[in-house]
């Protein structure tokens, strides 16, 4: 091999290192230098925002802290537009609501009915177990689509004489063959001195039937039985009286009966009739 040529092949190798360390020297300064002014960037905008804001607080503490005029701030003023105006609001309408919009209601002891769910043959057995014998519940005479069982029950007495005894009848009776939709028991005075008699008897049976259709005990209903005073109440549905009949001798009726002053199947409170409601004034 030519040394010369070998001599100038080493000597171009050793510029081409030299100016590709020189190329990047060059990149590695530009970059510091992007860099730094990105950060003089930043660290500006950060100082101007900590100096400007709070209308110029900061700004005016640093110039007043080396003899300079604080800055002054004057707020810009604009004409506003025409929906922020702001005018003399009309006044509210006030409403005249009267204390009630409703008749006063007198509380009625109706809120919901109670029927008869005991099986009427049941029934009929446990009276007859006090004291009333029955023939059981069967198909009505005169009409074979009514149900009934009747007892007829006398109470003797020696001061009775020829006169008749006094006696109590008692009758249930029903729309359909499982279903009871009355019970009466007819008192009959005769006597006055069995009359206690009668109505110990009578009051045992009405015991009876509450306890059999379970419905609640009525003591003011036995104490008014007991000393024959009339009555007539609703409760629950259900019609119970004592009424007395226009006759010489003392005879009672003593009848539960579904209410039928209520229109049938409404079981909705007055305050949602319409027509009890009062009329509201023409001016609010």
């Amino acid at each position: 091999m030519d040394p010369a040529r070998h001599g100038s092949g080493t000597t171009a190798s050793t510029r081409a290192t030299a100016r590709f360390g020189m190329t990047e020297r060059k990149q590695g300064r530009s970059g510091l230098v992007v860099f730094g002014l990105l950060a003089i960037v930043l660290l500006g905008a950060i100082g101007a925002t900590v100096l400007l804001a709070n209308d110029y607080r900061n700004l005016n503490r640093l110039l007043a802290r080396f003899g300079y005029d604080p800055v002054a701030v004057t707020p810009q003023t604009r004409a506003l537009r025409p929906y922020e105006m702001k005018g003399n609001r009309v006044p509210r309408a006030k409403g005249l609501i009267p204390e009630r919009l409703l008749t006063p209601v007198t509380p009625m002891q109706t809120r919901f009915v109670r029927t008869i769910r005991k099986a009427p043959e049941m029934l009929c057995e446990a009276l007859r177990r006090s004291g009333f014998e029955t023939a059981g519940w069967k198909a009505g005479l005169f009409d074979q689509q009514s149900w009934e069982c009747q007892s007829y029950r006398e109470f003797p007495d020696a001061s009775d004489g020829t006169n008749p005894s006094s006696s109590a009848f008692l009758s249930i009776r029903g729309n359909a063959e499982t279903r009871v939709s009355s019970f009466r028991i007819k008192l009959n005075i005769e006597n006055t001195a069995t009359q206690n008699r009668v109505t110990d008897a009578v009051i045992a049976a009405i015991e009876v039937f509450l306890d059999e259709v379970r419905w609640e005990e009525a003591p003011d209903i036995f104490a008014d039985i007991r000393a024959l005073k009339e009555f007539d109440i609703i409760r629950f549905g259900n019609r119970i009286q004592l009424k007395k009949e226009f006759s010489e001798t003392p005879r009672y009726n003593f009848i539960i009966t579904p209410d039928r002053t209520r229109n049938r199947g409404s079981y909705l409170p007055d305050y949602f009739d319409r027509g009890r409601w009062l009329p509201l004034p023409d001016k609010l």
